[in-house]
């Protein structure tokens, strides 16, 4: 009498551990951890935003996080230059989301008008946000494109 596991019925979906892909398959566990910790901090900065700014900013960390998870690559180190330009475009993005937020409530406090900082920071901050989505979208287009390589049959 033999008995069996559930692995090792056929057609279970999964491939067999013995496999070299089986430990390369899906997404890095720091990655995935990063998606989830982003994930979660967006809907929270965005239900609590209109009360508190500090809770903006943490959606706005959320998005940065789930941006640099989604640029990860497959092997040791799942940190690509991709993900490195992601996160300082990223960080420049929070700070000057802050800065743009000082220079609003420093105007409003001293009932003045806005000063010219308010113009460069929001600019600056776009512009960090259309380099930290490239950097994103370069660093899933390389790794389609590298396992679409190594997967590829050989001639």
């Amino acid at each position: 009498m033999t008995t069996t596991k559930p692995a090792d019925i056929a057609g279970h979906g999964l491939p067999p551990a013995e496999t070299p892909t089986a430990g390369t398959a899906g997404m890095p566990l720091g990655a995935r951890r990063l998606a989830l910790i982003g994930g979660l901090c967006i809907p929270v900065g965005l239900v609590a935003g209109p009360y508190l700014f500090g809770l903006q900013a943490v959606a706005v960390a959320g998005a940065v996080a789930v941006a640099i998870a989604l640029s990860y690559r497959l092997g040791e180190r799942w940190f690509s230059p991709w993900s490195w330009l992601t996160a300082v475009a990223g960080a420049l993005w929070i700070a000057s989301t802050l800065g743009y937020w000082a220079t609003i409530v420093t105007a409003a406090q001293a009932s003045a008008a806005l000063s010219t900082w308010s113009a460069v920071l929001f600019n600056v901050g776009v512009g960090a946000v259309v380099l930290m989505a490239a950097g994103a979208l370069a660093g899933a287009v390389a790794r389609y494109r590298s396992g679409r390589r190594t997967s590829a049959p050989s001639a």
